[in-house]
């Protein structure tokens, strides 16, 4: 018999990958700022809460699983382990693809592997996750050979199994930890409620409850989805081992809370609170309640609800930590975008979808491998089906679900690349003027520039070489500051003002000399700025040489264009020794000389938002 339910929820996770893969397209060819509401105030988001901080707690079910199973010998879950390695093993995969998305230089992924840095957490997380990742590639390997002709290799993987097993469960408890140890980093950052020193040890120990209760949402899931009976003795253990262990976490957070004397600010009222309050009722207290009731074990939809209530319940904690709880030192609150939700739905759907895969050919779940086979052997002798609508017969089996899916997915992929956005929206930011002597303070804070303005004056041959960057002037003035015309950070600014150009002309009968006489009068004159003036306002030797539209451009475009071409030509001079100038950060680079000369001569004016 065909099952419906099966066929549409496939059908969702062929939409949601499409979806994905037209913003996939977006982000790799036009970068993060398209694809993202991230920012340099915030560059955490989503991506890294979900899918990497998220997704690694969510596959802990495997290492969990392999211990209890294959180290405790506790049979009576054996029928979780291969699904909870499967799944770990795609969802540390999952991990990895998620940070292809977020990296600003993907193609750069590999670096953890040649260029160590020992002193990193990132460093040993980076590591503990691709070791680990092929340790479970193994523990998966056995599953795919089970039933094939390679019956020797197969047997080796079975006798190496148990020490893998055991290194995978060495590297899990190393790297579940060392998120949490990447977080002490920031003590100013992350909101108090969510910082401890005892970080390292709440998320291993948090690993571990979303481990047990993620095995009991995906037993639950495929049970229903595949019309199977339930295991119902095996969800009623795990139930028990998940309220003991979310109780020990319950007491591990509340204990260190207390100790640090946090804990008066749990019900403060704000809304770091009430929401902190909101995720430790989700992920412990509520499952942790009702799964100790022997009455909530015994009921299937009450486990499936209370395993989604703490699976949901963490993964805000993951999001929390490494992004929510720092918005109250930031000042700047983050929600994702669209498209945003769309990639991490999208890895999440692909996964499924390579899960269903895999456990309707291999004997992940040997039951289930045999419903399987029953149902295709009743479709292939059944009649054939119309497609309702249509009334064309699509064929059956794998023939029919590859043209029904192939046609969702490239349908969600061409409507993606339609709605997706094009180019990065620009911010209507004023500039502000920059500050300082021989030293100025330039952009917007807290990343300012700090440009050593006198030895740029110097090394171009002193005042007489300020046209060369201040090429126009106001009338009666001479070095105009960038401000006044590119009066905006981002955006083009109109520095044309017509009613003092009719004034100064004489009126309206003045129109003629810049539209031309029997011209129509359009909003852009026919003239070119500079042919009235190129001698009262355009400076002698500038860099800029034209003066053509009443358009100046934004004021990020205007020290780009004036600054980084100089820096790539001073660049190629070898006897300058300086082959990085042309880079960003010779000028966006904190920590300078210029930055700590301008700091020593204006040490109030430095007191700005967000810098140390």
């Amino acid at each position: 018999m065909d099952n419906r339910r099966l066929f549409l929820f496939k059908g969702l996770m062929w939409i949601l990958a499409g979806l994905a893969a037209a913003v996939a397209i977006v982000r790799f060819s036009l970068g993060l700022g398209v694809s993202t509401a991230l920012s340099d105030t915030t560059p955490w988001g989503l991506w890294i809460g979900f899918d990497v901080m998220g997704g690694v707690a969510l596959a802990a079910g495997g290492f969990v699983m392999a211990a209890v199973v294959h180290i405790f010998h506790r049979e009576r879950y054996h029928a979780a382990a291969r699904p909870a390695i499967l799944t770990a093993f795609l969802g540390y995969g999952a991990v990895a693809v998620g940070l292809l998305f977020d990296l600003g230089l993907p193609w750069n992924i590999w670096h953890a592997t040649i260029y160590w840095n020992i002193h990193s957490a990132l460093f040993e997380v980076a590591w503990c996750v691709m070791l680990y990742l092929t340790v479970l590639a193994l523990e998966v390997t056995p599953t795919i050979l089970e039933r094939t002709p390679f019956q020797r290799t197969y047997r080796f993987f079975v006798k190496l199994a148990l020490p893998i097993m055991i290194l995978g469960i060495m590297l899990s408890t190393l790297h579940q930890s060392s998120l949490g140890t990447m977080l002490l980093i920031m003590p100013f950052r992350v909101h108090p409620l969510w910082y401890s020193h005892l970080l390292p040890e709440l998320f291993f120990v948090s690993a571990i409850c979303l481990g047990i209760v993620m095995v009991m949402v995906e037993s639950t899931v495929t049970s229903w989805l595949y019309k199977r009976e339930p295991e119902m003795e095996m969800l009623a253990g795990l139930a028990r081992l998940a309220s003991i262990a979310l109780a020990c976490y319950f007491v591990m957070k509340m204990g260190d809370l207390l100790r640090q004397g946090k804990l008066a600010m749990v019900f403060d009222g704000s809304w770091l609170a009430n929401l902190f309050i909101a995720e430790m009722l989700l992920s412990t207290v509520i499952p942790m309640v009702l799964l100790a009731l022997p009455a909530v074990r015994r009921s299937f939809t009450g486990m499936w609800l209370l395993a989604c209530c703490s699976v949901l319940g963490f993964v805000l904690d993951r999001i929390n930590a490494s992004g929510l709880s720092q918005v109250w030192a930031t000042r700047r609150f983050y929600f994702p975008a669209w498209t945003e939700f769309a990639i991490s739905l999208g890895i999440v759907a692909a996964c499924v979808l390579v899960f269903f895969f895999i456990q309707e050919r291999f004997p992940v779940d040997p039951h289930g491998l045999e419903e399987v086979e029953a149902e295709r052997k009743a479709r292939e002798a059944a009649l054939p089906a119309f497609a309702p609508f249509a009334q064309v017969w699509l064929g059956e089996g794998w023939r029919k679900a590859a043209k029904v899916y192939s046609f969702l997915f490239v349908l969600a992929l061409a409507f993606g690349l339609t709605v997706a956005p094009k180019a990065q929206p620009a911010v209507n930011t004023p500039a502000v003027r920059a500050v300082g002597a021989s030293i100025l303070q330039i952009g917007p804070g807290p990343r300012y520039v700090y440009f050593d303005h006198k030895k740029h004056q110097d090394e171009a041959g002193g005042p007489k070489s300020c046209a060369l960057c201040h090429h126009l002037h106001q009338k009666g003035d001479v070095g105009t500051p960038c401000v006044v015309c590119h009066g905006n950070m981002f955006l083009p600014t109109s520095i044309f003002n017509h009613e003092t150009h009719v004034a100064d002309l004489h009126g309206n009968a003045s129109c003629a000399q810049c539209h031309g006489k029997g011209e129509p009068i359009r909003v852009t004159p026919t003239k070119k700025c500079s042919q009235c003036h190129d001698k009262d306002m355009m400076a002698a030797n500038p860099v800029v040489k034209t003066f053509d539209s009443k358009w100046a451009p934004s004021y990020k475009d205007a020290m780009h264009k004036m600054c980084i071409p100089c820096h790539v030509e001073k660049a190629k001079d070898a006897a300058l020794k300086l082959p990085n100038l042309g880079r960003c950060g010779a000028c966006h680079n904190s920590g300078t000389q210029s930055e700590k000369a301008y700091r020593a001569e204006f040490p109030v004016q430095t007191a700005a938002p967000g810098r140390p």
